[in-house]
């Protein structure tokens, strides 16, 4: 091969992997923005319901009893005949 192709085939190289390094970054900076713009808006959303149930942010409610049993047939056996 010509040295002047070798020139040309490097150069069209170097520039199609300077393209998709520009295409990766912008992917990944495209990312990033999506994932704190769907962080903040989960987080909005949390507060929002935080301040409706009036409890404190970050608190488990847990009931005073368990809850009671259902109607039904009462004690099941898994694989009885």
């Amino acid at each position: 091969m010509p040295p002047d192709d070798l020139r040309s085939a490097a150069a069209r190289r170097d520039e199609g992997v300077r393209k998709v390094s520009a295409l990766t970054w912008r992917a990944g900076a495209a990312g990033v923005i999506c994932s704190a713009i769907i962080a903040v808006a989960f987080g909005q959303h949390a507060e929002t319901a935080a301040a409706k149930s009036g409890s404190a942010p970050g608190t488990i409610a847990v009931p005073n009893q368990p809850p009671a049993p259902g109607p039904g047939a009462g004690h099941v056996t898994s694989g009885g005949s």
